[in-house]
């Protein structure tokens, strides 16, 4: 294996949001802190298995702080534990094996340790999908058939389960991600609420029965949530909803409009440190979403394909 290298930017928040999205790809690590209080400066801290690609810092180097470093894997692996404190979003209490388990009982406490795959519920894309999932939960939403699609460590699978006590579908395109997400499920006692699998999207033979969800989640990026719109458009049943996050405030026109020509309206957005989480929803009467598909293609038609803000 080859040594890990740690990278540190010290950035203002829109370059910090910039970089971590610039360094995801290519790190096996990735975290952001404040470094002022009042969110003006930001350190965005990245681990890589080898040395990182100089052309790939130089850019953000010149506009802010930069140190590299190499780093012990042992010592990553506790640093990382001891800087994850537990956090709450809404009724969700997320914490380490290293910390307790939340004392109030309304609480629906979720052990989830930092790992391979992504997803610790620190990240604001996360926080926010698990917020719109308190949120129609205290609207009494009562889904049926929930889906996680790219579901990493599977916190987003776990909070939904544990949150409706249904059965949850949940995939990622990655094999160490779904090991990560059906141990987490064990370690939450919810192995038995969680249906992990490995598929691209929505194919492959999982998918083949042709299921309609009343809920899914898709926390990843904005390209990959427009090119999955006509297909998950497809999969929400009358009446279902769908929280979308892993985008940019800039890329929210970019996602609605791919989802709107699906027949979808927006009903909900949160906003949190320049990243957004979108709430979905088709109508119950199925004639009319196609209805208004056709008028958003008529409409739409001719004019050039949108382009992504920000630097995907």
């Amino acid at each position: 294996m080859n040594p890990l290298w740690q990278a540190r930017l010290t950035l203002p928040t829109r370059l910090a949001l910039a970089a971590e999205e610039a360094l995801e790809p290519y790190a096996v690590g990735l975290s952001r802190f404040e470094a002022r209080p009042d969110g003006s400066l930001w350190q965005v801290e990245a681990l890589f298995d080898g040395m990182p690609p100089a052309d790939l810092l130089e850019p953000f180097a010149r506009e802010g702080g930069l140190l590299v470093r190499q780093v012990a894997e042992r010592d990553w692996v506790a640093l990382s534990q001891s800087e994850l404190p537990p956090i709450t979003a809404g009724r969700f209490h997320l914490h380490g094996s290293h910390d307790a388990r939340h004392p109030l009982a309304h609480m629906h406490d979720l052990l989830v340790d930092a790992g391979q795959a992504f997803g610790t519920g620190r990240h604001e894309t996360t926080r926010g999908c698990l917020l719109m999932l308190d949120r129609l939960a205290r609207h009494r939403i009562r889904p049926r058939r929930l889906l996680d699609l790219g579901c990493g460590s599977g916190v987003l699978a776990l909070a939904a389960a544990r949150a409706w006590r249904r059965r949850v579908t949940a995939s990622d395109i990655d094999p160490v991600a779904v090991r990560v997400a059906r141990e987490n499920a064990r370690l939450n006692g919810e192995q038995a609420r969680l249906r992990c699998f490995v598929a691209p999207g929505l194919q492959g033979r999982h998918f083949r029965d042709g299921t309609r969800y009343d809920l899914i989640l898709a926390n990843i990026l904005a390209r990959p949530l427009v090119d999955l719109a006509p297909a998950l458009a497809r999969r929400l049943a009358p009446g279902g909803r769908l929280v979308l996050s892993g985008l940019l405030v800039a890329q929210e026109p970019a996602v609605v409009n791919a989802y709107r020509r699906g027949g979808l309206k927006l009903a909900g957005r949160l906003r949190l440190q320049g990243w957004s989480t979108l709430l979905l929803e088709r109508g119950r009467n199925p004639e009319g979403d196609v209805q208004a598909a056709v008028r958003g293609r008529l409409a739409l038609a001719g004019r050039p394909r949108f382009s992504f803000a920000g630097p995907r």
